[in-house]
């Protein structure tokens, strides 16, 4: 696992050659494949607003579908995030078995099971790597795109993934409401593409992720709209073509799924992410100043100020005041900056270069820990409503860590070292906000601690891998050693806000 991860990191870390590779990706993350209609109705009671290539795929399909997923009987019972109840969307019931619809869609089945063709079998087996981190890794291609910040990137991966895991809450707790049987229990005949976990099929849990997810990032990138629709239809013939799903699966899931992302959307219209700032950028000795020409207005002063999903406004984490300007300890602490930048070894230019991940093409440092998320729930095999349980842990905890990080940022103004000594060369660029405290540290920290809570075997390269993150902006000359000691400090403290709740969300260990 450590050699898997390792390669992950090392994968992340390449220059920014390998970043213009990742646009192309971003493109390719979003082609149109076939989009499916769907249709459905729901209510809420939620009050917050046959040739040769078919037998080869068909012989694979029955090695897949012997890997059997874990089940999750209590998954309607877990704890939601903006639902009012896991059980505050009801779904009608499905049709019922030996029905002329049942039978229709069995017909329907049985053609496409007929039609697989290798082709139809890879792009099955894209989407069967998981619909949560498919729609994660479109969320991250369209963050390099829209060359998005670090604090807005966090707010679309926390409402993406809070969509994701509350859409399939309620989509487990309609599954055993119905407790359909699936279209290979009740025709042995049909023959899945994939594994199945032996969870009821009504609604799918794919239609509900694609169409939270399209629904939600559509919300905040509005000129993708059509193109993700399209992307959410490929998703959901995906689990037609495996043969894990009746098409009125499909069309309850995604109703589901659509009356989620209102939910969710609701809540983001109302979270002050889009507050104006009309304020003025203090002057004095040992206050942060542009050092863009011309100056330029600093990042996202209002940032501290937006509503946190696992604290309360009133109860942000924050660290103790800086040194002041001018001490002692300020003038060690800019000391080490400056034998750093005179002395900075390769492998400190090395790992600085690294982390570093600001708007302008990448998918920023909540984006590299969702990455590192994704891939260990890949080689977990975590089912899907356990892997929306971990995306949406993680980033609620990787925004609220933002949000106390720019709470501080704009309460102390605090000067960057290359601002206070400006014999001090960088690694990376300077960042056009304030120093105190590390927003790399408080990410990382917060996505360490929480995947290190999911995942306990991976803790001590998880830790290390924070450690360097969060070093990585001294080694770059543009932070302070107590920037980064107290943004992990901040992070572990969020992290462990999350790691409460999933204690008692009422997902068994």
């Amino acid at each position: 696992m450590r050699e898997r991860l390792g390669k992950v990191y090392r994968h992340l870390g390449k220059n920014r050659s390998h970043m213009s590779r990742q646009r192309i990706l971003a493109v390719l993350l979003i082609i149109a494949l076939v989009a499916v209609g769907t249709s459905g109705c729901v209510t809420s009671t939620n009050n917050t607003s046959t040739n040769s290539s078919t037998t080869s795929v068909s012989t694979a399909s029955s090695t897949n579908a012997s890997l059997a997923l874990a089940r999750e009987p209590t998954g309607g019972s877990w704890k939601p995030f903006i639902l009012r109840t896991s059980s505050a969307i009801r779904l009608p019931p499905p049709p019922s078995r030996g029905s002329s619809q049942c039978n229709k869609e069995l017909q329907e089945l049985h053609a496409l099971q007929a039609s697989r063709t290798p082709q139809i079998a890879k792009t099955i087996d894209y989407w069967n790597k998981g619909a949560s981190v498919r729609w994660n890794e479109i969320a991250r291609a369209l963050v390099i795109k829209h060359n998005t910040s670090p604090p807005m990137a966090s707010r679309a991966y926390a409402l993406l993934s809070v969509a994701q895991y509350d859409a399939l809450v309620a989509a487990w707790n309609n599954k055993y409401t119905y407790n359909r049987a699936s279209p290979h229990q009740i025709d042995k005949t049909i023959r899945p593409a994939v594994a199945t976990s032996g969870d009821p099929t009504y609604p799918s849990d794919h239609a509900a992720v694609a169409a939270a997810s399209s629904a939600v990032l559509s919300y905040l990138w509005p000129n993708e709209t059509a193109q993700l629709a399209k992307v959410a239809g490929a998703d959901e013939v995906s689990r037609l073509s495996a043969g894990v799903n009746f098409r009125s699966d499909i069309a309850a899931g995604a109703s589901l799924g659509r009356v989620v992302a209102r939910d969710v959307i609701a809540h983001a219209k109302q979270d002050g992410s889009n507050a104006v700032w009309t304020g003025t950028v203090p002057k004095g000795p040992g206050k942060w100043f542009s050092s863009e020409s011309p100056p330029q207005p600093p990042l996202l002063p209002t940032w501290g100020d937006v509503t946190p999903w696992l604290l309360t406004p009133s109860s942000l984490i924050m660290p103790p005041p800086p040194p002041p300007f001018g001490s002692p300890a300020f003038k060690a602490a800019l000391q080490e900056v400056k034998q750093i930048s005179v002395h900075r070894t390769p492998e400190q230019v090395k790992i600085a270069k690294y982390w570093d991940s600001g708007p302008g093409g990448t998918a920023t440092p909540p984006g590299y820990w969702n990455r590192i998320a994704c891939s260990l729930i890949t080689s977990n095999r975590l089912n899907e409503l356990r892997s929306a349980r971990t995306l949406a842990l993680m980033n609620t905890a990787i925004m609220d860590s933002g949000i106390c990080c720019w709470k501080c940022k704009y309460t102390y103004w605090y000067i960057r070292p290359p601002q206070a000594d400006p014999t001090i060369k960088t690694a990376v660029p300077l960042p056009n906000f304030p120093s105190y405290t590390s927003a790399h540290s408080d990410f990382s920290a917060a996505a360490g601690g929480v995947l290190s809570y999911i995942f306990p075997k991976e803790r001590s390269e998880l830790q290390a891998q924070v450690q360097q993150a969060s070093l990585s902006r001294l080694y770059g000359g543009i932070h302070y050693r107590f920037d980064c000691d107290q943004g992990v400090k901040i992070g572990n403290a969020v992290a462990q806000r999350a790691i409460q709740r999933g204690e008692h969300d009422g997902s068994p260990r």
